[in-house]
């Protein structure tokens, strides 16, 4: 099993690190290329597709894959279930689309979600063969699909934005992403059974998929809340300047996430009987989790403005400020993230539905508050208010026998590595402002930010350090 972990580990890193610094590059020209309407009309978009999506398929993703033992008819009735679902969903977007743009006051919106409704036929397909590899533990070639898939579409959607398709390069490479990774799947791990549409003996299977679905709404609530009020109350253009902002700080964290998530949740399944043993992994996580989102995290908030304004030019200047808050509560997303992960394998899906509640309802209250300060105070709410529901999901740990206390000291190490690093890299903006280009001022403030950080991590986090080679090794 520990064989597989590293191996999973390192194929999903190492794929996702490879994608990101293509995909990081080429979202960064794209960004330049179009405007903040753009981004602002795709964030409209996104937030009633992401909504209807998880839905798609109904929780049973989880529960298969948590399932100790799986059998064909199980899979077709799942099969069957997903299906009907997903047409569904298909028709009642459709049917909605006027209304959602009436809503936000654009009529551009209609034939938007009208493509990227398509994505309910891909999920269709798609389920059923990824749960088949994550189930077998084959993160080598879903690390392969995940990275050929962003890839491919970034590249695609670089070449539409240079070809002036604006808001439809960022939908094309949407839905190009999406198909690429169904065909993939069903290439590795093709699933051609027949659906069956009886709902007999899948009272399990709903009852936990039903849990997790409605964290998963919860969750999309909690994450859009913002996206939503920002767009409703200050427009397209302030929508684009903070989407923008919240997707540069959030890349990262889904990247990192998604690396852990992706194996953690199948093999803390296979640990679900072995409580000491899940507790252990749980804090090596965290810590391997923590060594690498401060200083990521953090570093982009130090360096923001030079980010902004090399890479994407004056017109994005508005982005600066929520970006540089945004990314300083992002490591603790992250960390949270990976909460629901053990609780879910550990069979109690019911743990993150109360923690996303208590997240949804506190949240959206600090946003609308926020809100009358503009996308700044939105960004400031995530400050002042998000460590409230941090603390909140701590109480995850009771339930695997964790304290608060393992908790903080998984993370503190990196933290302070990461105060370290922030205080150095503004001393070297302050002592060469003016000096020198912007650009030569911003490689001088990355490498006083790497120097420092991993300085301080061989002084203060000694162990996490080791961790981290020990998975490489």
């Amino acid at each position: 099993m520990r064989k597989q972990v590293l191996s999973g580990l390192k194929w999903t890193a190492g794929a996702k690190f490879g994608g990101q610094i293509v995909t990081w590059g080429i979202t960064l020209m794209v960004m330049r290329l179009l405007s903040p309407e753009d981004y602002g009309l795709l964030a409209m978009a996104t937030v009633f597709i992401a909504f209807m999506l998880m839905l798609a398929e109904a929780g049973l993703t989880p529960a298969l894959i948590q399932k100790k033992e799986i059998d064909e008819a199980s899979l077709r009735q799942a099969f069957g279930i997903i299906i009907v679902i997903n047409l569904s969903l298909l028709v009642v977007l459709n049917l909605l689309t006027s209304y959602i743009a009436s809503f936000f006051g654009d009529e551009r919106l209609i034939p938007i979600l009208q493509v990227l409704s398509l994505q309910f036929l891909l999920t269709m397909v798609g389920t059923i063969p990824d749960v088949l590899l994550h189930r077998e533990l084959k993160f080598k070639k879903l690390s392969l699909i995940y990275l050929t898939a962003a890839v491919s579409s970034s590249v695609l959607t670089l070449i539409l934005a240079l070809s002036g398709y604006g808001i439809w390069s960022l939908v094309f490479g949407t839905i190009f992403a999406s198909s690429w990774r169904v065909v993939a799947v069903n290439l590795f791990a093709p699933f051609f059974k027949l659906p069956n549409f009886s709902l007999l003996g899948m009272r399990n299977f709903i009852t936990f998929g039903g849990t997790v679905t409605i964290s998963r709404l919860l969750w999309f609530f909690f994450n859009q809340a913002d996206i939503i009020i920002v767009g409703k109350l200050l427009g397209q253009e302030m929508l684009g300047f903070y989407s923008v902002a919240m997707h540069l700080a959030s890349l990262p964290v889904q990247r990192v996430s998604a690396i852990v998530k992706q194996v953690a949740f199948p093999v803390f399944s296979r640990y679900q009987h072995d409580r000491e043993q899940l507790c252990h992994s749980v804090i090596k996580a965290v810590r391997i989790l923590s060594l690498v989102a401060f200083p990521v995290l953090w570093g982009i908030s130090s360096i923001a403005h030079e980010i902004i304004l090399i890479f994407l030019g004056q017109k994005w200047q508005s982005a600066i400020l929520p970006l540089q808050l945004l990314t300083l509560v992002m490591p603790l997303r992250m960390v949270d993230n990976f909460f629901s992960s053990a609780t879910d394998a550990f069979g109690r899906p019911d743990i993150n539905m109360k923690n996303l509640l208590f997240a949804s309802c506190v949240m959206s209250i600090a946003f609308l508050v926020g809100s009358q300060w503009g996308i700044i105070g939105v960004a400031i709410s995530w400050i002042a208010v998000y460590p409230v529901v941090f603390l909140n999901y701590c109480h995850s740990l009771r339930v695997m026998g964790l304290r608060l206390r393992d908790l903080l000291m998984a993370i503190v190490p990196a933290l302070a590595a990461a105060v370290g690093m922030y205080a150095a890299v503004w001393s070297i903006r302050w002592l060469l402002v003016g000096d020198v280009s912007q650009l030569m001022q911003l490689m001088a403030m990355f490498v006083t930010g790497v120097l420092t950080y991993g300085g301080l991590t061989l002084f203060l986090n000694r162990q996490g350090y080791r961790e981290v080679l020990n998975i490489f090794r």
